[in-house]
């Protein structure tokens, strides 16, 4: 094997695949990079057996072959070497050799024959989505996804798509966050679990990519784009049925800018005792504010009123304060409505006159 790339090349594939090894210390041979060169290109692949990378990285390929080495040690050394110099990677025999004109070094090989890969679906029925609006919805819910791995239904984002839209949902049971992106292209329905590991590496790869490519099959699906892969095991469960707990009769609705709402949550978040999270918001409409409350005991307390624009009864609500902070920093617009039922009541938040189409639900603190 031997291929001839450029510094910026070569650390830009080997980072874009690098983050998934050594994820599983069960085997050594995880912690390293497949590298294989074939039809004129060097490919470089990372799974952790959950998620699998693969990066096809241009160059000049002078001899095809393949190997296994540290992706740790091959990233920390490409990334010092000169970026105006040409890399050679060459394998001799149980060696891997990365040189350039005044620097060599030279890292063990594993057997490739040892190296996991994961299966690729075939290329049939592909879906074909915005990568950038697909990865900012998976964004915008993924923080609402269960962090609990012993229940991988809602550890994971569902993601199902139909007649003309995308839905993309998360939830831990406390909160819920959706959103739904348009879609032209009339493709065959489809619908799966992505396990949040694998949902985190589809942005970090494809967000600031044009169009992304999804074929799914059975319990794999394979994102595709410009030269980049991901290939991912899908959760095998059922989903909660979410749509029943998404409120639809309210008491009170107040219009609030965003800004000014985390600001003040915020602010008041330093007098939030580490076993308590708990936020007071009482809404009087006829005022037109909203009063946010911390008592916090020995940490101190504080208050502060926000201007809204409201309608319907006074409501005086407990919440955790890190579920609205996060709700409205992944809120995809400048303002939003907030609608509130009683004390016992869940809290719809939706963006306020905004083309998107985003929910977050939030359940409330019993007192």
């Amino acid at each position: 094997m031997r291929f001839i790339g450029t510094q910026k090349n070569l650390v830009e594939g080997v980072s874009a695949v690098s983050a998934l090894a050594g994820r599983n210390p069960q085997l050594p041979i995880l912690q390293n990079v497949l590298l294989e060169v074939r039809d004129g290109v060097l490919n470089l692949t990372c799974t952790d057996l959950e998620v699998g990378a693969h990066v096809t990285v241009v160059g000049k390929a002078e001899k095809e072959g393949s190997g296994a080495v540290s992706a740790r040690q091959l990233l920390e050394y490409i990334q010092q070497l000169p970026g105006l110099e040409p890399v050679i990677l060459e394998l001799k025999k149980t060696s891997l050799m990365v040189s350039t004109k005044n620097f060599s070094a030279q890292f063990p090989v594993m057997a490739v024959d040892d190296f996991p890969i994961l299966p690729i679906p075939q290329d049939k029925d592909r879906v074909v989505v915005d990568s950038r609006l697909f990865c900012q919805s998976i964004s915008n819910t993924l923080f609402a996804a269960a962090k609990d791995e012993t229940r991988p239904e809602i550890h994971s984002v569902m993601v199902s798509g139909g007649e003309d839209e995308i839905r993309v949902v998360a939830t831990d049971s406390f909160r819920l966050a959706e959103q739904v992106l348009p879609w032209s292209k009339k493709n065959k329905e489809f619908s799966f679990l992505l396990p949040v590991n694998a949902a985190q590496e589809t942005v970090r790869l494809f967000g600031g990519k044009d169009e992304l490519g999804l074929l799914i099959e059975h319990n794999y699906i394979a994102f595709q784009s410009e030269g980049c892969n991901l290939s991912a095991r899908l959760i095998d469960g059922t989903y909660p049925n979410y749509q029943q707990i998404i409120p639809n009769k309210f008491n009170s609705n107040c219009v609030v800018d965003v800004e000014e709402f985390l600001r003040a949550l915020k602010v008041l978040s330093v007098f939030i005792p580490r076993e308590s999270r708990r936020v007071s918001l009482k809404v009087k409409p006829e005022k037109e504010t909203i009063n946010i409350k911390v008592e916090g005991g020995e940490s101190g307390s504080g208050e502060v009123d926000v201007g809204i624009e409201g309608t319907g009864k006074e409501v005086d609500v407990l919440f955790n304060i890190q579920y609205l902070l996060e709700g409205f920093q992944h809120m995809a617009s400048d303002r939003c409505e907030m609608s509130f039922g009683g004390a016992s009541d869940p809290l719809l938040i939706k963006p306020h006159n905004s083309s998107v189409k985003q929910l977050y639900v939030i359940m409330p603190i019993q007192a």
